[in-house]
């Protein structure tokens, strides 16, 4: 059963949404990768949107260019945004994320944000928020929590997380980061039973990820904030400065902050999840769905 609603109510949902899924063409050649349907009448902008309700309401992280789709997107799943945060370019995840936790933590640093990408499939959303309801707790104390997938084969397409001393029931220290290794470091890695795949979903307080980025990427920090203090604002629509936001370094949530950061734990989760970012994951993901 999902947690009861008072549970999840002070989590704001960060939606990252703008791939625009080169690597599927000419899947997307019409139609960005967050507004794709794949296995219903739902795009995986709404269906990433639908699986937090109970939450706060979600924002979300994009281009400028996807500002009408997802208005439309989201109108028409019936789900309010709070913030739709608009960036002039593509910069990968970390300018994204902290964008995002600049603006929340001016309203509040201890904000409970749960930053996840709109292109993966979860098959059990029940799963899905008892590890979130897990990792509360220790997002409260100051951990940036991530979420680890336990491998069911040596794949080499994921990063990997090894876990360290156990914190309480699935949640453990991050021993060590494991960027996407060759096979055969992959086949030992499943064999030893102790990593997991990096899902690239992460819980925290905005202040505590703040401090972390701020610690090992000054030069990304600064130039983020930047872009949401000198942003433009259109009803809930916040247009990124195209000048600071443009300077920021473009890099992932993990290499920026995660794997650098000492505050960091794993919660164990099997929720059937897929990133559905090549061709194989998707054909993977359509004929387990059929």
């Amino acid at each position: 059963m999902p947690l009861p609603e008072e549970d999840m109510k002070d989590v704001c949902p960060v939606i990252l949404a703008g791939g625009q899924g080169r690597r599927l063409r000419p899947l997307t050649g019409c139609r960005p990768k967050p507004f794709l349907r794949l296995r219903s009448r739902y795009t995986l902008l709404q269906e990433t949107a639908m699986r937090v309700r109970g939450m706060k309401d979600p924002s979300v992280v994009s281009l400028a260019g996807f500002r009408e789709r997802i208005v439309a997107d989201m109108a028409a799943a019936g789900i309010r945004t709070d913030q739709i945060f608009l960036e002039p370019a593509g910069k990968n995840t970390a300018p994204a994320a902290a964008a995002a936790s600049h603006y929340f933590a001016a309203r509040d640093p201890d904000s409970l944000l749960l930053v996840m990408p709109s292109d993966h499939a979860i098959e059990n959303s029940d799963a899905f928020l008892r590890a979130v309801g897990k990792g509360l707790p220790l997002a409260k104390r100051g951990k940036l929590v991530l979420f680890g997938i336990r491998p069911d084969r040596a794949d080499t397409a994921y990063g990997y997380i090894r876990r360290g001393n156990n914190l309480h029931e699935e949640a453990y220290e991050c021993a060590a980061f494991i960027e996407k290794p060759g096979r055969a470091i992959a086949r030992r890695l499943l064999r030893e039973g102790d990593c997991y795949w990096n899902s690239g979903i992460f819980l925290f307080r905005a202040g505590d990820f703040l401090k972390a980025l701020r610690k090992n990427n000054s030069l990304l920090y600064d130039k983020s904030l930047a872009s949401v203090m000198r942003a433009r604002r259109i009803q809930n629509a916040v247009f990124l400065d195209s000048e600071s936001f443009s300077s920021c370094p473009c890099e992932s949530v993990d290499r920026a902050v995660m794997e650098k950061a000492d505050n960091l734990c794993v919660i164990s989760v099997d929720m059937g999840w897929r990133d559905l970012g090549s061709w194989r994951e998707i054909v993977r993901h359509v004929l387990r769905m059929a």
